[in-house]
């Protein structure tokens, strides 16, 4: 298997405890340095993975000559250092916002295509369980053609790191919108063609955005309607709710719940008696009982191993487990909920 020489940027909440182990444990990788600006944090990464830190990514990129780097670092150091990544020769692995805006994401895609390199997002939340078990029973046609998408995520939360604030491109747009509304899109696999979004700041100490409310229209016409909540005492549930034109899906319990129905098991109906605006027996509807069936999904297998993805994209031919245009999509997309919430705000 040919090894990637390859060096971690920033040693936080996720550099830390996924890539750096990610990236030292994987066969294809060699953990070649890491970057952080705290000597204690570098110290510590050459204790447990004896990797060389270095306080820069320039004196990084000098020393070590990776063949790939992985930025971890906070939202609004990504487009630089992707750039001067790529112009230093290497692909780039980058967590997920792409980018703090739209401009940067595009300054991005711009470079990797100027210098030939390879520039991959890092979008787990497509590798959890519930999506890969969500994706197979819609494949199926188990509850007909998909007209809606819910998806919740609550908690109550007095937010007070970098991510409360809007300077350091903090706000719950970014950091939970980049993961949710983008598996949302995946799941309907089709591009957004209309963008409503609300903006508000309720419990964090900061001044970013704690509530997100998101309503999107997709060019195949299902409406994606998304709740991110850091200010509820009670969760908004069920966590996700499909409907489709023969059922519906809900996830609880670690699992999905089907509620649907066999189209070809119902009679047509007879619409007739509606030009006589006289409802038979002074009914509402047809009067008719659905056989509806359950079905308890588990959501039970493994996560994917991103670094597989990874490695078979960046070492080999492969192609990107997120492509690029899908990757500059969301922060297109993130870009439009920020407009139409500023837009609102405005106008009110």
């Amino acid at each position: 298997m040919k090894q990637l020489r390859t060096i971690v940027v920033g040693l936080g909440r996720i550099g830390w405890p996924f890539h750096v182990p990610e990236v030292a444990a994987h066969d294809g990788f060699d953990l070649v340095g890491v970057v952080d600006p705290l000597p204690e944090r570098r110290k510590e990464a050459l204790e447990r993975f004896d990797a060389p830190g270095f306080p820069d990514l320039a004196s990084s990129l000098e020393a070590a000559s990776p063949d790939l780097v992985v930025i971890a670092s906070p939202t609004p150091f990504h487009a630089e250092q992707a750039i001067a990544s790529m112009e230093a020769g290497c692909d780039v692995f980058c967590d997920k916002p792409m980018a703090a805006s739209l401009a940067e994401a595009d300054q991005m895609v711009e470079a990797a295509r100027r210098h030939k390199r390879k520039l991959m997002l890092y979008q787990p939340t497509r590798g959890l369980p519930d999506v890969l078990v969500l994706r197979r029973i819609l494949d199926t046609g188990l509850i007909g053609p998909v007209y809606m998408i819910k998806n919740a995520r609550t908690s109550y939360t007095r937010r007070n790191d970098w991510q409360a604030l809007q300077q350091h491109g903090g706000g719950m747009l970014n950091n939970y919108g980049a993961h949710f509304i983008d598996v949302c899109l995946y799941v309907a696999a089709s591009q957004a063609t209309r963008v409503t979004c609300r903006l508000n700041t309720i419990a964090s100490s900061g001044d970013a955005d704690d509530v997100v409310k998101v309503l999107i229209e997709t060019a195949s016409g299902v409406l994606i309607d998304i709740d991110i909540n850091m200010a509820a005492a009670h969760p908004i549930e069920p966590r996700w709710h499909v409907l489709g034109k023969h059922g519906s899906l809900i996830y609880q319990e670690g699992g999905w719940h089907a509620r649907y129905f066999d189209p070809d098991a119902l009679p047509g109906l007879d619409l007739s008696q509606a030009e006589t605006l006289a409802a038979d027996e002074r009914r509402y509807g047809s009067g008719e009982t659905i056989p509806w069936q359950e079905k308890v999904f588990a959501a039970d297998e493994d996560k994917l191993n991103y670094y597989d993805y990874c490695h078979a994209y960046f070492a080999g031919d492969e192609e990107p487990f997120v492509s690029l245009d899908e990757s500059r999509e969301l922060m297109r997309v993130l870009d439009e909920c920020r407009r139409d919430a500023a837009s609102t705000s405005a106008s009110g």
